[in-house]
């Protein structure tokens, strides 16, 4: 009968280490799975690097929009306008007030933390981060893939209101309205700057949604 209890007893305590043991482990892979590795997380931030350089692009066109009217239009031979111009004006401001309000709509839509998070597996993964490990990483790379792909397009809505501005120039030497559009433009360029602290939110949004 002592045989046996103490056969019992070994093999209870046997198993209890062989639980705790299980259970470490499997806490250590959980730990693991929440974790971003610290090399993918500054190239998931690096990612900023590539829409800071688009934005640049698109902020350096306006201005060059602004010479090319003043140096085009510094020709006698398109001093006088065009005859629709008056027309062409009616026309391309109205159009100005629908981008602006696309704009804002897009902005609200698509920029969001939390449309970004909904949407980031409709988006292809930008090249540099195809080497995820992880549901976790995948999530992060898909997210800061969406982020900049939207920012990128929203710089595009935004650069057309200083298009519009060039035609006007051009069209009918409506200089103020260049400098007017142009302006606009560079202000809204500025204020989507894509900050760091935007894209280490929705990096953390996601480490702590684990």
């Amino acid at each position: 009968m002592t045989t046996k209890l103490y056969i019992f007893v070994r093999n209870s305590l046997a198993q209890s280490r062989q639980d705790r043991t299980t259970t470490s482990v499997i806490k250590g892979l959980d730990m693991t799975k929440a974790m971003i590795r610290p090399e993918f997380r500054q190239l998931l931030m690096d990612q900023r690097g590539a829409a800071v350089i688009l934005w640049s692009c698109f902020m350096i066109a306006i201005v060059i929009y602004v010479v090319i009217a003043r140096n085009v239009l510094a020709n006698p031979k398109y001093a006088s306008g065009l005859s629709f111009a008056e027309t062409a004006r009616t026309v391309l401001w109205i159009l100005v007030l629908v981008d602006l309000g696309y704009f804002v709509w897009w902005k609200k839509r698509y920029l969001k933390p939390e449309a970004i998070l909904d949407d980031a597996k409709q988006v292809k993964l930008l090249r540099a981060l195809e080497e995820h490990r992880g549901y976790l990483e995948q999530r992060a790379a898909a997210a800061v893939s969406t982020y900049v792909t939207r920012k990128v397009v929203l710089f595009a809505i935004i650069e057309a209101i200083a298009v519009y501005g060039l035609v006007l120039a051009l069209v009918g030497r409506y200089f103020a309205d260049l400098y007017v559009l142009s302006g606009l433009g560079l202000m809204l360029l500025a204020l989507e700057f894509p900050s760091e602290k935007s894209l280490e939110q929705i990096i953390q949004r996601i480490e702590a949604a684990g």
